[in-house]
């Protein structure tokens, strides 16, 4: 063992452990990711882009529209037109708008306008859904959804779908988001597709998934001061008997930590060479989640000529009493080279 060979050596000096801190950083509050919502697209019928807009003179943005025909009925909300026909002949300003129905914790109403939109590619039905403004209050002052649009098609006994593929944003200023270009009127009369079907009957949809309000983050704080060394004398050295020692605690960036050693080495070290660690210390209380990077360099010290023995360390600590270091930090034959001047 290490130690009986110290004791043939006589080597009865000091030997000096630095640590010295570069920074350290603390990562608080727990991550809760925001979950999301993948889709199985059918083949798209249609890949044309449209105009995705708000109603009712609002700023309109555009954003692509994915379009493709499926058999999952609305999620959502369904309306059933009978006299479909009257209802595609009437006054252009007209406009149907649903009773509340409730999605995710909010009430909403599905907007179906006839005549919603002119394009150089012909008339098209607009579709909208409308937000329950009284609902946006506090934490639920704003929320995000995903919107697709439907109608019937009894021919293929499949649902026209058009989807918008940015989440919207509903606040107090922006209650109404839809399409203005949903389906195209000539294609909605086209009597293959049977969209008008059953004595003049029609089926509209929409799917809304609601996102939760983004409420939880976690913060990362990085202390870029540089503390000055910390130094631990260890006397008597080579009569050291247990198998490790920890030095007293010092405080860097706001935590405790101290210093272990094993004389006669550690792990891979062990028989062959003094291991050497930087630990949390026992006694701090870190909170739920907690931890802290640290960037340190331990140091033996050359006692003759300063030519110390130095290893850097860049960890995560979030367990007290727990730390890093090397089992091998310095082999007995350089601690007992005299010349090395480590005791």
């Amino acid at each position: 063992m290490f130690l009986n060979e110290k004791r043939n050596l006589n080597l009865n000096g000091a030997i000096f452990l630095f640590s010295s801190f570069f920074c350290a950083g603390f990562a608080t509050i727990q991550v809760s990711l925001v979950p999301t919502k993948g889709t199985n697209n059918a083949v798209p019928c249609n890949p044309q882009s449209s105009r995705l807009a708000a109603i009712n003179g609002a700023e309109p943005r555009l954003s692509a529209e994915q379009k493709f025909m499926r058999t999952r009925p609305p999620s959502a909300y369904c309306v059933r037109i009978e006299s479909c026909s009257e209802l595609m002949t009437r006054s252009p300003n007209l406009q149907y708008e649903t009773r509340p129905f409730s999605v995710g914790g909010f009430n909403w109403t599905f907007i179906l306008q006839p005549f919603g939109n002119t394009t150089s590619v012909g008339d098209w039905i607009s579709a909208y859904v409308a937000i329950d403004p009284s609902g946006l209050v506090g934490e639920n002052r704003e929320v995000y959804a995903d919107l697709r649009f439907l109608v019937y098609s009894k021919s293929k006994d499949q649902y026209w779908t058009s989807m918008d593929t940015e989440i919207r944003h509903f606040h107090q200023f922006r209650t109404t988001w839809g399409s203005p270009n949903f389906i195209q009127t000539k294609q909605f009369k086209a009597k293959d597709k049977e969209y008008i079907f059953d004595d003049d009957q029609c089926v509209f949809g929409v799917d809304i998934s609601v996102y939760p309000y983004f409420n939880q983050w976690e913060i990362l704080s990085i202390d870029k001061t540089v503390y000055g060394p910390n130094s631990w004398k260890l006397m008597k050295f080579s009569t050291l008997t247990r198998d490790f020692y920890i030095s007293d605690d010092f405080s860097v960036g706001g935590k405790n930590w101290a210093l272990k050693v094993y004389p006669n080495g550690n792990g891979t070290g062990e028989g062959n060479s003094l291991s050497l660690y930087v630990i949390l210390s026992e006694n701090q209380i870190l909170k739920t989640y907690e931890k802290v990077y640290v960037r340190a360099k331990l140091r033996v010290l050359d006692q003759k000529q300063s030519k110390h023995l130095q290893k850097p360390i860049l960890s995560w600590f979030d367990t007290p009493g727990e730390g890093f270091g090397f089992e091998q930090f310095v082999s007995f034959t350089d601690l007992q080279n005299p010349a090395k001047g480590f005791i």
